[in-house]
């Protein structure tokens, strides 16, 4: 059976920086533009009165920690090929790429540097290692198409994507080599940061859920470092229709091909990739490359025509992020999903709509108009539990919501929150999914 699993543990002390003020007013002037006023100001209201949460922040593992590592390295663990696809590199950013490289606690590693710059020049910085292999290429095709052009030189067991001025944790590839061994998944994906131009500062730490397909069709939060197996991966490629968003056009495809033959995928909940911040990057500046998002658009459309679903993909206010409307409704075409839960509000905050399977509320007192942490509390995903009070259920599943829930209109918060797990649980046994859609209207 298909299977989605967290691998390993969590860092939890305080995070040591953040974007700097003109990148954060250079931000918010885009959004300002895209938005207006209304949806700008509670933006920035939600980003001024929102506190930081420690706990989520990166620290680097201790000295001890990567002594054990390399003592017990795995002697017969899986070869990692690792594509970097380089152009116009800064000389800087590349000795540092090759530098994480060099210093991971994980050995049995290759890196293949595709390089579509006007000159070679880079190719003088390369590191005598017979697992650093530099291939110059004729001519810039494109991020996807020079990728591939790297695929063809791999020849390891699995296959990692590394931006060429973005780096990985010294333990990286530890961890990875350590969830395949112990689960030979379809493919691995990490948590992430964003990092200043000199990998000083971290921030905006990116801690991932499992792999949840509804929340994935909204936003690439897989995203970094994704580590695929060569097979799969050399069976998918990467397409050069959706540059600038190949990386999610991939995921969409390779989750597909894990769900249909019920392989593993493995989240390492772990901060292992270092997202490098510039004025030209897209981690921060939008507009540097929005055909990224125009092509993020289409590979979700692209998805949902392969499997039969009559959508259509409206962009959400933060670029990158998407909500999908189905015709006539998710029902007809889903056959998977049960219900579709939305959120409720009490005196402006949110008093109910996704739980865990114990009852907890997500995002519990988020004043309306907020999007919450990277936005979730925004975004369609399916959840364990959905609040009976704002619920639609599949026709097949009305006499059984009738049965367990009756009259909502009756129902106490206390009893409603019975009925909503009862009810949840005896669907997910019967094989379907929950959906949360935060603009579910009540009623």
């Amino acid at each position: 059976m298909f299977f989605s699993s967290d691998f390993g543990g969590r860092e939890s002390k305080q995070g040591r920086s953040d974007m700097s003020i003109k990148q954060r007013i250079n931000q918010t002037k885009r959004y300002y533009k895209k938005n207006g006023f209304a949806k700008t100001a509670v933006a920035v209201t939600e980003r001024v009165f929102t506190k930081e949460n420690p706990g989520l922040s990166y620290v680097s593992a201790t000295g001890d920690e990567l002594e054990k590592q390399l003592d017990n390295n795995l002697t017969d663990g899986p070869k990692i090929s690792v594509l970097v696809p380089a152009y116009e590199t800064k000389e800087k950013y590349f000795i540092e790429l090759i530098d994480c490289m060099l210093r991971q606690t994980y050995q049995n590693w290759e890196l293949i540097i595709a390089d579509a710059s006007e000159d070679n020049h880079l190719s003088k910085l390369v590191i005598e290692d017979e697992r650093i292999h530099y291939v110059s290429l004729k001519r810039n095709r494109g991020i996807a198409e020079n990728t591939n052009e790297a695929l063809k030189e791999a020849t390891g067991d699995y296959i990692g994507l590394l931006d060429h001025d973005d780096v990985l944790t010294r333990d990286c590839l530890f961890w990875v080599a350590r969830a395949i061994a112990k689960y030979s998944p379809a493919f691995v994906y990490t948590d992430e940061d964003k990092a200043d131009e000199k990998l000083y500062k971290f921030f905006e730490p990116n801690r991932k859920k499992k792999l949840n397909l509804d929340l994935l069709l909204t936003n690439n939060y897989i995203c970094h470092f994704l580590v695929l197996r060569a097979d799969l991966l050399k069976k998918l490629k990467l397409r050069a229709a959706y540059d600038g968003s190949q990386d999610y056009d991939l995921v969409l495809r390779a989750t597909d091909y894990a769900i249909m033959n019920e392989e593993q995928v493995v989240h390492i909940p772990k901060i292992l990739y270092h997202w490098r911040v510039s004025d030209q990057s897209t981690a921060i500046n939008t507009d540097s490359k929005s055909y990224a998002y125009v092509n993020g658009k289409k590979a979700i459309e692209d998805f949902c025509k392969s499997k039969g679903w009559e959508v259509v993909v409206n962009d959400l206010p933060h670029l990158g992020f998407y909500q999908i409307y189905y015709y006539p409704d998710i029902f007809a075409n889903r056959s998977e999903v049960g219900a579709v839960a939305g959120p409720l509000y009490t005196l402006g905050r949110i008093s109910g709509g996704a739980m865990q399977k114990d009852g907890t509320l997500f995002y519990k007192n988020l004043p309306v108009g907020y999007s919450g942490y990277l936005h979730r509390a925004a975004l369609q995903q399916e959840v364990p539990v959905g609040d009976v009070r704002n619920m639609k259920v599949r026709k097949e599943l009305q006499p059984l919501f009738d049965e367990i829930v009756g009259d909502v209109s009756k129902l106490t918060k206390e009893q409603a929150l019975n009925k909503s797990l009862i009810f949840c649980e005896r669907i997910r046994d019967e094989g379907y999914i929950i959906v949360y859609d935060p603009a579910q209207k009540k009623g």
